[in-house]
Protein backbone atom coordinates (compact mmCIF):
# COMPACT_ATOMS: atom_id res chain seq x y z
CA UNK A 1 0.00 0.00 0.00
CA UNK A 2 1.36 3.31 -0.84
CA UNK A 3 0.05 6.71 0.99
CA UNK A 4 -2.16 8.24 -1.14
CA UNK A 5 -2.24 11.59 -0.92
CA UNK A 6 -5.57 13.37 0.17
CA UNK A 7 -7.88 13.82 -2.47
CA UNK A 8 -7.71 17.67 -2.06
CA UNK A 9 -3.83 17.34 -2.62
CA UNK A 10 -4.12 15.47 -5.77
CA UNK A 11 -6.90 17.76 -7.16
CA UNK A 12 -4.34 20.75 -6.13
CA UNK A 13 -2.06 19.05 -8.06
CA UNK A 14 -4.46 18.87 -10.64
CA UNK A 15 -4.98 22.23 -10.58
CA UNK A 16 -1.53 22.62 -11.87
CA UNK A 17 -2.39 20.95 -15.06
CA UNK A 18 -4.82 23.91 -15.86
CA UNK A 19 -2.15 26.97 -15.49
CA UNK A 20 -0.54 27.94 -18.51
CA UNK A 21 -1.66 29.31 -22.40
CA UNK A 22 -3.53 26.98 -24.52
CA UNK A 23 -1.40 24.18 -26.77
CA UNK A 24 -2.28 24.36 -30.36
CA UNK A 25 -2.70 20.44 -31.75
CA UNK A 26 -0.08 20.19 -33.76
CA UNK A 27 -0.20 17.86 -36.93
CA UNK A 28 1.52 14.64 -36.74
CA UNK A 29 5.14 14.09 -36.35
CA UNK A 30 7.20 12.40 -38.69
CA UNK A 31 7.15 8.71 -38.29
CA UNK A 32 3.87 8.69 -36.52
CA UNK A 33 1.97 5.74 -36.67
CA UNK A 34 -0.47 4.93 -39.05
CA UNK A 35 -3.83 5.07 -36.97
CA UNK A 36 -6.85 5.89 -37.56
CA UNK A 37 -8.66 8.68 -36.03
CA UNK A 38 -11.03 7.98 -33.34
CA UNK A 39 -14.82 8.17 -34.22
CA UNK A 40 -16.81 9.04 -31.10
CA UNK A 41 -20.29 7.42 -30.36
CA UNK A 42 -22.25 6.23 -27.38
CA UNK A 43 -20.85 4.34 -24.51
CA UNK A 44 -21.63 0.61 -23.41
CA UNK A 45 -24.70 0.97 -21.21
CA UNK A 46 -22.83 -0.35 -18.45
CA UNK A 47 -20.12 2.38 -18.71
CA UNK A 48 -23.15 5.06 -19.42
CA UNK A 49 -24.90 3.86 -15.73
CA UNK A 50 -20.97 4.19 -14.08
CA UNK A 51 -20.62 7.35 -14.97
CA UNK A 52 -24.28 8.96 -14.99
CA UNK A 53 -25.19 12.01 -14.34
CA UNK A 54 -21.66 13.07 -16.00
CA UNK A 55 -22.21 11.71 -19.82
CA UNK A 56 -19.14 10.28 -21.31
CA UNK A 57 -18.47 9.37 -25.66
CA UNK A 58 -16.71 6.24 -26.15
CA UNK A 59 -15.01 4.70 -29.32
CA UNK A 60 -12.43 2.27 -30.13
CA UNK A 61 -8.73 1.96 -31.30
CA UNK A 62 -7.17 -0.19 -32.94
CA UNK A 63 -3.71 -1.50 -31.83
CA UNK A 64 -0.89 -3.66 -32.86
CA UNK A 65 -1.11 -7.01 -30.61
CA UNK A 66 2.85 -7.45 -31.12
CA UNK A 67 4.84 -4.34 -31.24
CA UNK A 68 7.50 -6.26 -32.97
CA UNK A 69 4.91 -6.82 -35.49
CA UNK A 70 3.30 -3.54 -35.92
CA UNK A 71 1.00 -4.32 -38.89
CA UNK A 72 0.19 -7.88 -38.05
CA UNK A 73 -2.70 -8.51 -35.95
CA UNK A 74 -4.66 -5.81 -34.32
CA UNK A 75 -6.76 -5.48 -31.24
CA UNK A 76 -9.06 -3.24 -30.01
CA UNK A 77 -9.12 -0.67 -27.06
CA UNK A 78 -12.09 0.88 -25.59
CA UNK A 79 -11.79 4.55 -24.66
CA UNK A 80 -13.62 7.50 -23.40
CA UNK A 81 -14.07 11.00 -23.37
CA UNK A 82 -15.29 14.09 -21.40
CA UNK A 83 -14.83 16.40 -23.74
CA UNK A 84 -13.13 20.20 -22.83
CA UNK A 85 -15.41 21.93 -21.08
CA UNK A 86 -14.14 25.28 -22.75
CA UNK A 87 -13.32 24.57 -26.51
CA UNK A 88 -11.43 28.17 -25.79
CA UNK A 89 -9.51 27.42 -23.14
CA UNK A 90 -8.74 23.75 -24.11
CA UNK A 91 -5.35 22.66 -23.65
CA UNK A 92 -5.01 19.04 -25.12
CA UNK A 93 -5.67 15.72 -23.46
CA UNK A 94 -5.78 13.97 -19.98
CA UNK A 95 -5.43 10.21 -19.92
CA UNK A 96 -6.33 8.65 -16.87
CA UNK A 97 -5.72 5.47 -15.59
CA UNK A 98 -7.07 4.16 -11.77
CA UNK A 99 -4.27 1.44 -10.86
CA UNK A 100 -4.74 -2.55 -11.02
CA UNK A 101 -3.12 -3.57 -12.85
CA UNK A 102 -6.20 -4.04 -14.32
CA UNK A 103 -8.55 -1.57 -13.36
CA UNK A 104 -11.13 -0.36 -15.53
CA UNK A 105 -10.72 3.11 -16.46
CA UNK A 106 -13.52 3.95 -18.86
CA UNK A 107 -16.15 5.88 -15.91
CA UNK A 108 -12.96 7.57 -14.34
CA UNK A 109 -13.63 11.02 -15.75
CA UNK A 110 -16.98 10.80 -14.42
CA UNK A 111 -15.77 9.92 -10.82
CA UNK A 112 -13.12 12.68 -10.58
CA UNK A 113 -15.48 14.89 -11.60
CA UNK A 114 -18.16 13.89 -9.28
CA UNK A 115 -15.60 14.53 -6.32
CA UNK A 116 -14.24 17.43 -7.10
CA UNK A 117 -12.20 18.22 -10.13
CA UNK A 118 -11.48 21.32 -10.32
CA UNK A 119 -12.87 23.64 -13.60
CA UNK A 120 -9.15 24.24 -14.33
CA UNK A 121 -8.74 20.94 -15.78
CA UNK A 122 -12.15 19.89 -17.15
CA UNK A 123 -12.46 23.27 -18.79
CA UNK A 124 -8.99 22.96 -20.62
CA UNK A 125 -8.91 19.29 -20.88
CA UNK A 126 -10.46 16.08 -22.82
CA UNK A 127 -10.24 13.58 -20.47
CA UNK A 128 -9.41 10.28 -21.61
CA UNK A 129 -10.00 7.34 -20.15
CA UNK A 130 -9.85 3.85 -21.04
CA UNK A 131 -9.71 -0.92 -20.13
CA UNK A 132 -6.12 -0.98 -20.89
CA UNK A 133 -4.95 -4.44 -23.13
CA UNK A 134 -5.97 -7.63 -21.71
CA UNK A 135 -9.20 -5.98 -19.01
CA UNK A 136 -12.58 -5.35 -19.79
CA UNK A 137 -13.73 -4.40 -23.37
CA UNK A 138 -10.43 -4.51 -24.59
CA UNK A 139 -8.95 -8.02 -26.10
CA UNK A 140 -10.03 -9.09 -22.37
CA UNK A 141 -8.50 -12.15 -21.28
CA UNK A 142 -9.73 -14.74 -19.54
CA UNK A 143 -8.19 -18.03 -17.05
CA UNK A 144 -11.51 -19.32 -16.39
CA UNK A 145 -11.72 -18.34 -12.88
CA UNK A 146 -15.47 -18.67 -11.57
CA UNK A 147 -17.23 -17.34 -8.46
CA UNK A 148 -16.16 -20.58 -6.58
CA UNK A 149 -12.63 -20.34 -7.37
CA UNK A 150 -10.52 -19.59 -4.52
CA UNK A 151 -8.15 -17.07 -6.32
CA UNK A 152 -7.76 -13.44 -4.70
CA UNK A 153 -6.74 -9.99 -6.25
CA UNK A 154 -3.53 -8.73 -5.86
CA UNK A 155 -3.85 -8.42 -2.09
CA UNK A 156 -4.02 -11.80 -0.52
CA UNK A 157 -5.86 -12.45 2.92
CA UNK A 158 -3.56 -12.17 5.98
CA UNK A 159 -1.84 -15.15 6.06
CA UNK A 160 -1.72 -15.91 10.29
CA UNK A 161 1.05 -19.01 10.23
CA UNK A 162 3.27 -21.49 8.18
CA UNK A 163 0.03 -22.84 7.37
CA UNK A 164 -1.55 -20.14 6.03
CA UNK A 165 1.48 -18.89 4.18
CA UNK A 166 1.64 -22.18 2.28
CA UNK A 167 -1.68 -22.58 1.15
CA UNK A 168 -1.59 -18.99 -0.20
CA UNK A 169 1.27 -19.92 -2.18
CA UNK A 170 -0.24 -23.02 -3.45
CA UNK A 171 -3.36 -20.70 -4.40
CA UNK A 172 -1.06 -18.74 -6.15
CA UNK A 173 0.49 -21.15 -7.86
CA UNK A 174 -2.19 -23.02 -9.23
CA UNK A 175 -4.16 -19.44 -10.42
CA UNK A 176 -0.94 -18.87 -12.80
CA UNK A 177 -1.42 -22.56 -13.72
CA UNK A 178 -4.68 -22.11 -14.52
CA UNK A 179 -3.97 -18.82 -16.81
CA UNK A 180 -1.06 -20.80 -18.65
CA UNK A 181 -3.51 -22.98 -19.49
CA UNK A 182 -6.15 -20.58 -20.85
CA UNK A 183 -3.86 -18.84 -22.80
CA UNK A 184 -4.76 -20.38 -26.20
CA UNK A 185 -3.80 -17.39 -28.34
CA UNK A 186 -1.18 -16.52 -26.67
CA UNK A 187 -2.25 -13.12 -25.70
CA UNK A 188 -0.85 -13.09 -22.13
CA UNK A 189 3.08 -12.55 -23.00
CA UNK A 190 1.86 -9.07 -24.93
CA UNK A 191 -0.07 -7.90 -21.36
CA UNK A 192 2.81 -5.53 -20.26
CA UNK A 193 3.46 -2.31 -18.98
CA UNK A 194 6.17 -1.44 -22.06
CA UNK A 195 3.14 -2.28 -24.46
CA UNK A 196 0.32 -0.63 -22.28
CA UNK A 197 2.36 2.41 -23.10
CA UNK A 198 2.65 1.80 -26.52
CA UNK A 199 -0.94 1.49 -26.58
CA UNK A 200 -1.45 4.89 -24.97
CA UNK A 201 1.24 6.74 -27.47
CA UNK A 202 -1.48 4.73 -30.36
CA UNK A 203 -4.38 6.05 -28.67
CA UNK A 204 -2.30 9.90 -28.62
CA UNK A 205 -1.86 9.64 -32.18
CA UNK A 206 -5.50 8.50 -32.98
CA UNK A 207 -6.72 11.77 -30.68
CA UNK A 208 -4.88 13.54 -33.34
CA UNK A 209 -2.15 15.21 -30.61
CA UNK A 210 0.80 16.13 -30.21
CA UNK A 211 1.18 15.41 -26.99
CA UNK A 212 -0.55 13.69 -24.08
CA UNK A 213 -1.15 14.54 -19.73
CA UNK A 214 -1.51 12.13 -17.89
CA UNK A 215 -3.03 11.29 -14.36
CA UNK A 216 -2.40 7.71 -12.74
CA UNK A 217 -2.59 6.23 -9.56
CA UNK A 218 -0.55 2.99 -7.97
CA UNK A 219 -0.16 0.97 -10.26
CA UNK A 220 -0.99 3.53 -13.07
CA UNK A 221 2.03 5.63 -11.85
CA UNK A 222 4.39 2.95 -13.65
CA UNK A 223 2.60 3.30 -16.52
CA UNK A 224 2.78 6.70 -16.65
CA UNK A 225 6.22 6.80 -15.47
CA UNK A 226 6.94 4.08 -18.54
CA UNK A 227 5.15 6.27 -21.08
CA UNK A 228 7.22 9.31 -19.85
CA UNK A 229 10.36 7.27 -19.93
CA UNK A 230 9.57 6.28 -23.97
CA UNK A 231 8.08 8.71 -25.53
CA UNK A 232 9.71 11.75 -23.30
CA UNK A 233 8.97 14.21 -26.06
CA UNK A 234 5.38 13.63 -26.16
CA UNK A 235 4.50 13.61 -22.49
CA UNK A 236 3.06 16.98 -21.36
CA UNK A 237 1.64 17.07 -18.04
CA UNK A 238 2.47 14.08 -15.80
CA UNK A 239 0.72 13.78 -12.46
CA UNK A 240 1.51 10.28 -10.76
CA UNK A 241 -0.48 9.73 -7.48
CA UNK A 242 0.43 7.00 -4.87
CA UNK A 243 3.92 5.91 -6.43
CA UNK A 244 4.56 2.86 -6.39
CA UNK A 245 8.42 2.78 -7.76
CA UNK A 246 9.97 0.00 -9.36
CA UNK A 247 9.02 -3.05 -7.20
CA UNK A 248 5.86 -3.03 -6.68
CA UNK A 249 5.01 -6.83 -8.84
CA UNK A 250 7.81 -8.30 -7.20
CA UNK A 251 8.29 -9.98 -3.13
CA UNK A 252 10.03 -6.67 -1.99
CA UNK A 253 7.19 -4.89 -3.32
CA UNK A 254 4.70 -6.81 -2.16
CA UNK A 255 5.97 -6.69 1.28
CA UNK A 256 5.50 -2.97 1.38
CA UNK A 257 2.24 -3.31 1.81
CA UNK A 258 2.31 -4.05 5.51
CA UNK A 259 4.42 -0.98 5.63
CA UNK A 260 2.17 1.28 3.90
CA UNK A 261 -0.93 -0.14 6.28
CA UNK A 262 1.33 0.55 9.45
CA UNK A 263 1.73 4.25 8.31
CA UNK A 264 -1.54 4.97 7.06
CA UNK A 265 -3.42 2.79 10.36
CA UNK A 266 -2.62 5.93 12.66
CA UNK A 267 -4.27 8.42 10.44
CA UNK A 268 -7.36 6.15 10.69
CA UNK A 269 -7.13 5.71 14.31
CA UNK A 270 -7.16 9.56 15.15
CA UNK A 271 -10.10 10.06 12.90
CA UNK A 272 -12.24 7.69 14.57
CA UNK A 273 -10.72 8.58 18.16
CA UNK A 274 -12.03 12.04 17.56
CA UNK A 275 -15.48 10.42 16.34
CA UNK A 276 -15.83 7.98 19.38
CA UNK A 277 -19.56 9.17 20.24
CA UNK A 278 -20.23 8.03 17.21
CA UNK A 279 -18.68 4.79 16.57
CA UNK A 280 -17.47 3.61 19.82
CA UNK A 281 -14.55 2.51 19.10
CA UNK A 282 -11.76 4.16 21.77
CA UNK A 283 -11.20 7.76 22.66
CA UNK A 284 -7.58 7.41 21.95
CA UNK A 285 -5.57 6.35 18.67
CA UNK A 286 -4.03 3.45 21.27
CA UNK A 287 -7.96 2.66 22.17
CA UNK A 288 -8.86 2.51 18.59
CA UNK A 289 -5.78 0.43 17.71
CA UNK A 290 -6.66 -2.30 20.87
CA UNK A 291 -10.20 -2.64 19.25
CA UNK A 292 -8.76 -3.52 16.03
CA UNK A 293 -6.64 -6.09 17.18
CA UNK A 294 -9.60 -7.52 19.86
CA UNK A 295 -12.01 -7.96 17.01
CA UNK A 296 -9.40 -9.19 14.67
CA UNK A 297 -8.95 -11.94 17.79
CA UNK A 298 -12.78 -12.48 18.20
CA UNK A 299 -13.19 -12.93 14.51
CA UNK A 300 -9.95 -15.44 14.37
CA UNK A 301 -11.91 -17.72 16.91
CA UNK A 302 -15.75 -17.16 15.66
CA UNK A 303 -16.50 -15.87 12.31
CA UNK A 304 -19.70 -13.30 12.13
CA UNK A 305 -21.50 -12.92 8.43
CA UNK A 306 -19.19 -14.45 6.84
CA UNK A 307 -16.27 -12.66 7.95
CA UNK A 308 -13.60 -14.47 9.82
CA UNK A 309 -10.01 -12.30 11.19
CA UNK A 310 -8.54 -12.69 7.77
CA UNK A 311 -11.33 -10.93 5.54
CA UNK A 312 -11.40 -8.73 8.66
CA UNK A 313 -7.77 -7.29 8.12
CA UNK A 314 -7.88 -7.54 4.18
CA UNK A 315 -11.42 -5.08 4.34
CA UNK A 316 -9.78 -2.86 6.74
CA UNK A 317 -6.93 -2.73 4.43
CA UNK A 318 -8.21 -1.96 1.59
CA UNK A 319 -10.10 0.56 3.33
CA UNK A 320 -7.38 2.79 4.58
CA UNK A 321 -6.70 4.08 0.66
CA UNK A 322 -9.05 6.49 1.08
CA UNK A 323 -10.18 8.51 3.82
CA UNK A 324 -13.94 8.39 2.27
CA UNK A 325 -14.18 5.44 3.15
CA UNK A 326 -13.30 5.85 6.51
CA UNK A 327 -17.01 5.79 7.48
CA UNK A 328 -17.63 2.26 5.86
CA UNK A 329 -14.69 0.92 7.75
CA UNK A 330 -15.74 2.51 11.35
CA UNK A 331 -19.51 0.88 10.62
CA UNK A 332 -18.06 -2.31 10.10
CA UNK A 333 -15.98 -2.00 13.04
CA UNK A 334 -18.43 -0.83 15.25
CA UNK A 335 -21.52 -3.82 13.92
CA UNK A 336 -18.67 -6.13 14.84
CA UNK A 337 -18.09 -4.86 18.53
CA UNK A 338 -21.59 -5.07 19.27
CA UNK A 339 -22.10 -8.22 18.06
CA UNK A 340 -24.93 -6.79 15.35
CA UNK A 341 -24.55 -9.56 13.35
CA UNK A 342 -26.96 -8.35 10.72
CA UNK A 343 -25.55 -5.01 10.41
CA UNK A 344 -22.07 -6.70 9.70
CA UNK A 345 -23.63 -8.97 6.90
CA UNK A 346 -25.59 -5.99 4.93
CA UNK A 347 -21.97 -4.32 5.25
CA UNK A 348 -19.50 -7.39 4.35
CA UNK A 349 -21.51 -7.74 0.75
CA UNK A 350 -20.90 -4.35 0.18
CA UNK A 351 -17.44 -4.13 1.09
CA UNK A 352 -15.95 -7.70 0.03
CA UNK A 353 -15.43 -6.41 -3.33
CA UNK A 354 -12.90 -4.68 -2.12
CA UNK A 355 -9.99 -7.05 -2.12
CA UNK A 356 -8.12 -5.37 -4.93
CA UNK A 357 -5.23 -3.37 -3.25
Amino acid sequence: MKRHLSFGQSLALLAVLGLGGSLTTAPAAAGEPKTPRVEWGQCPEDVAAEAAPTELQCATVAVPLDYAEPEGEQIDLTVSRLAAADPDKRRGVLMLNPGGPGGSGLALSALLVAQGLPSSVTDRYDLIGMDTRGIGRSAPVSCGFTTDSPYYANIPPYAGDDTAVIAQAKVAEQAAQQCADNDDDGMLRHLTTANTARDLDRIRAALGEEKTSYLGYSYGTALGAAYASMFPERADRIVLDSNIGDTHLDRDGMRRYALGMEQTFPDFARWAARRHDSYGLGRTPEQVRASYLTIAGALDDAPVAGIDGSLFRLLTFSHLFKQTQYPKLAQTWQAMLEGDEAAARGLSAVQKGTRDG
